[in-house]
């Protein structure tokens, strides 16, 4: 009798283990022959990793490429849905659950666009719109930090133009590497009509983790998942990028925070056909290099994204930063810095994925923990230990990178040396806070302060030099430059200056002829106008304006705010023309 209830169930064990293994999804072999064959969705994800799915779908990389919904679009279709610009009157509407651009030229003529897809959720949403096998980027985008209709040369560091759609670009052959998981633009190159796949919309589990098939199949067995808990150095089949080593874990951000070409440039053909080949965890290297200062494609330059020394001036090259920082080439092997010694993808504030904790200066003294105590931390960079001028960050990682109508860090780590201004046009660490005082007050203060490091610097003897470099850098720097200053003369990071002094300055920096410098003045002004200016009754001015507006607007700050500079007028605006003389306009293709 007992012998017979062991058989019974030891075969109802058995049946039961077979019916889970017939069960058992097979997702080894899908998409059999792509580009990203054995790639998962991340809702496949979902029923073991509640937790990371829920961290993921809150971050903006979930949401970076959308179907165009009502649950997901942003933008104000309904109410405030008009812009005119460059004379071209553009109306966006909802109809049903479906949305759409309109363009009417000056001369009547008007041309309707439908809205299928969105890109970005946190700054800017811009929309593609399918158009006859291809998806087009429309040239209208939303500002979702002002919550306003602009024009993407609003974005972009080129000068006022006449053409309203001059940022109109095709998305098939060029963002979609970046925006969403194993991009296969699948070109016919005689027709040079796209069939564009991706394995998922967004940045999800597959950029990072890689292909999941052979994961998923062996984890729906329940002995498996079983054996995994006991042992966690199992094989599981899948990318951990925290289980990397610094470079290859570094590789798999640097794939889209790192613009790149082909190894070999004649691989784009392969690529605008087949897809991207690579899968996180490959040697991205083998793949593709970053481009530098002095990569050129043809007799296309990247030049004027880098700073004459080669650092970057954009974002999506935080790869190229890092790569060149001491921090990485002289780290220890065994804990070498990498883009998760300081970001968190599952876990930190959605807004640049970091902790609280992290924004200290504590992901450094994980290794240069000798600055750990505060005599220690004062002694080395001769401010408090609890102000701005001790935090690691704003001396070896100041704002001077552009990324979609914000200001930040570089992630080119350095020390920080005033006299790169002089000879490179860098903007230095020094002046990003201290922006009523020279570059060469920043010298001397280093030559004081740091004897054994910058004893040799030298004043140079230009006057231009001596002049405080928010203002000298706000009218004769290049676009990006004048940007920069005009954001942090606003209050942008944390400068030690008196509104007072810069609201004169933002005023006049509204004749600028690049938008995108009138849009962090425009911003600045009205950020005093709250906090200082509140019965002057005076509007933000709208940078995007037509000239007659924009005239209006600096009429009436000009008589509000010039009173409070303590320069005489005529000192003031042949100061602001003289710098003016002197800038130089760089035009800057941003790859947003």
């Amino acid at each position: 009798m007992v012998i017979k209830s062991l058989i019974l169930t030891l075969l109802s064990a058995l049946l039961v283990g077979f019916t889970v293994l017939a069960m058992r999804h097979e997702y080894v072999g899908i998409r059999k022959n792509f580009a990203d064959e054995n790639y998962l969705q991340s809702k496949d994800c979902l029923s073991c990793h509640q937790d990371h799915f829920a961290s993921w779908a809150k971050t903006h990389h979930s949401r970076m490429t959308q179907e165009a919904r009502p649950q997901t679009l942003q933008g104000d279709f309904e109410n405030q849905n008009t812009l005119e610009y460059l004379n071209v009157k553009a109306r966006m509407e909802k109809r049903g659950d479906k949305f759409f651009m309109t363009f009417t030229q000056p001369n009547g003529q008007a041309q309707t666009f439908s809205v299928d897809r969105t890109v970005g959720s946190r700054r800017i949403e811009q929309y593609l719109s399918k158009q006859t096998g291809k998806y087009i980027r429309l040239p209208l985008a939303y500002d979702l930090l002002n919550r306003r209709w602009m024009n993407l040369n609003g974005s972009f560091f080129y000068p006022d133009g006449e053409n309203f759609f001059q940022h109109q670009s095709d998305w098939d052959g060029n963002c979609v590497f970046c925006h969403n998981v194993k991009a296969q633009p699948q070109i016919n190159f005689q027709t040079r009509q796209f069939n564009t796949e991706v394995s998922e919309l967004g940045i999800a589990c597959g950029a990072c983790h890689g292909a999941a098939a052979d994961h998923a199949e062996k984890a729906s067995s329940p002995f498996t998942r079983t054996l995994w808990q006991f042992d966690r150095e199992a094989e599981k089949n899948i990318v951990n990028p925290l289980k990397l080593s610094a470079e290859r874990s570094m590789q798999i951000c640097g794939h889209c925070h790192g613009q790149r070409i082909p190894v070999e440039l004649n691989r784009i053909q392969e690529i605008l056909q087949r897809g991207d080949p690579y899968n996180a965890g490959d040697d991205l290297a083998k793949i593709y290099q970053p481009v530098q200062r002095d990569t050129m494609v043809g007799n296309y330059s990247f030049a004027n994204r880098f700073w004459a020394n080669g650092s970057p001036r954009l974002t999506a090259y935080e790869y190229q930063g890092i790569l060149r920082s001491k921090c990485f080439i002289e780290g220890d092997p065994k804990n070498k810095i990498n883009c998760l010694t300081c970001h968190s993808m599952h876990g930190g504030d959605v807004k640049g994925q970091i902790t609280e904790e992290n924004r200290t200066n504590k992901p450094c003294l994980e290794c240069h923990d000798e600055y750990n105590s505060g005599k220690a931390l004062t002694e080395h960079t001769r401010h408090q230990a609890d102000s701005s001028g001790s935090s690691c960050y704003s001396c070896h990682m100041p704002r001077v990178v552009y990324g979609v109508m914000s200001i930040h860090p570089t992630h080119d780590i350095t020390v920080p040396n005033p006299q790169l201004t002089i000879s490179q046009s860098l903007p230095n660490a020094c002046n990003q806070c201290h922006l009523d005082k020279s570059v060469n007050w920043a010298i001397a203060q280093s030559r004081s302060l740091w004897q054994t490091k910058f004893f040799n610097l030298e004043n140079h003897p230009d006057k231009q030099f001596d002049i405080p470099e928010g203002v000298r850098g706000l009218f004769s720097g290049d676009a990006l430059t004048r940007g920069l200053m005009a954001e942090s003369l606003g209050g942008g990071g944390n400068p030690h200056i008196d509104w007072r002094w810069s609201a004169p300055y933002l005023v006049e920096a509204l004749t600028d002829n690049y938008p995108i410098v009138r849009y962090f003045a425009a911003n600045g002004l009205a950020k005093i106008n709250e906090q200082y200016l509140k019965n002057a009754g005076l509007e933000k001015p709208d940078y995007l304006g037509s000239q007659a507006m924009l005239q209006n607007s600096l009429l009436q700050w000009r008589q509000n705010v010039q009173r409070l500079n303590s320069q005489k007028p005529d000192e003031f605006f042949s100061l602001v023309q003289q710098l003016k003389s002197m800038r130089r306009d760089v035009d800057l293709e941003v790859g947003e």
